[in-house]
C-alpha cells in the first residue's frame, strides 16, 4: 500500500506527464529510426515484419492507417517522398511526434531550472 501511495504521489507531480510523452516520444522515433523502410514491408535486422492491420489482411485493400509505421520510417531514414507515397499524414505525425522531444525535455529542465521539483 505504501508503495502504491509514493506511486500515485509521483504521477500527480508536474513533471510526469512530460516525461512519459518524451519516453513515448523517444520509443516511437528511435523505434523508427532502426527499421528499414520499403514500400511494401518493413524489416528489422534483415527480418520482415509481417502486416498486423487486420482490415488490410483480411480484404486486402489497406485502411486510412495502413503505411504509417512505414511513413514514419521513411523519415526516420530523412526519406520525405517515400513518406508521402505511403500515406499522406505519415509525415505530419512523425514531425509532430518528433517536435515532442526537445519540447518536452525544455519543460521538465525549465520547470527544474526555477525550482518545481520539489512539488
Amino acid at each position: 500500500m505504501k508503495l502504491l501511495a509514493q506511486l500515485n504521489r509521483v504521477a500527480l507531480t508536474w513533471w510526469f506527464g512530460h516525461a512519459i510523452l518524451l519516453v513515448a516520444s523517444v520509443a516511437v522515433v528511435g523505434t523508427a529510426a532502426i527499421l528499414t523502410p520499403s514500400n511494401e514491408m518493413l524489416s528489422l535486422f534483415g527480418f520482415e515484419i509481417p502486416i498486423v492491420c487486420s482490415f488490410r489482411r483480411l480484404t486486402g485493400v489497406g485502411c486510412p492507417g495502413c503505411g504509417m509505421t512505414r511513413s514514419f520510417t521513411f523519415m526516420a531514414h530523412g526519406q520525405l517522398l517515400g513518406a508521402f507515397q505511403v500515406n499522406y499524414l505519415g509525415p505530419l505525425a512523425f514531425s509532430a511526434t518528433a517536435a515532442q522531444i526537445p519540447w518536452r525535455c525544455y519543460r521538465i529542465f525549465e520547470g527544474r531550472a526555477r525550482g518545481f521539483w520539489a512539488s
